[in-house]
C-alpha cells in the first residue's frame, strides 16, 4: 500500500490551494473588466472594441450570461475536474491560468488609462 508522506501532503494542499486562489483571480478580474466596462461605455465616450463583445453590448441578459454565470460555469467546472484529476501539477493548466491572468491585468490596466482619461482629459 502507498502512503504519502506529510511534507508531501503539505505541498500538495499548497498547489491546491494556488489553484483555486488563481482560478478565483482570473473570475474577479473579469467582472473588475465587465464593471470598468460598462462604466466607460455608460459615460458615451468610449466604444466596445471587443469585435466578440461588440454585438453583445446593450443587452442586459446577454453581457450577464456572458460576463457573469458563463465564467463562472467554466470556474466551476475547472474545480471539479481538477478535483477529480487528483494530479497536483499544474502544467498546462498553470501556464493557461498564468496567461490569462496577464491578459486580464493588462486589459484592467487600459482601463485604467481609460479612466484617467475620462476625468482628466474630457
Amino acid at each position: 500500500m502507498h502512503e504519502t508522506s506529510p511534507v508531501h501532503d503539505v505541498a500538495a494542499k499548497h498547489e491546491s490551494y494556488r489553484f483555486y486562489r488563481k482560478l478565483f483571480l482570473l473570475y474577479l478580474l473579469n467582472i473588475i473588466d465587465w464593471l470598468c466596462t460598462e462604466t466607460l461605455l455608460q459615460s458615451g465616450r468610449f466604444i466596445e472594441m471587443n469585435p466578440i463583445m461588440k454585438p453583445l453590448v446593450g443587452g442586459f441578459w446577454s453581457i450577464i450570461i456572458i460576463k457573469g454565470i458563463v465564467p463562472l460555469a467554466l470556474v466551476i467546472l475547472c474545480s471539479a475536474v481538477y478535483r477529480r484529476s487528483g494530479s497536483q501539477t499544474g502544467g498546462l493548466v498553470n501556464i493557461i491560468l498564468n496567461f490569462g491572468i496577464f491578459v486580464y491585468f493588462a486589459i484592467i490596466l487600459w482601463h485604467i488609462f481609460n479612466f484617467v482619461l475620462l476625468f482628466f482629459v474630457f
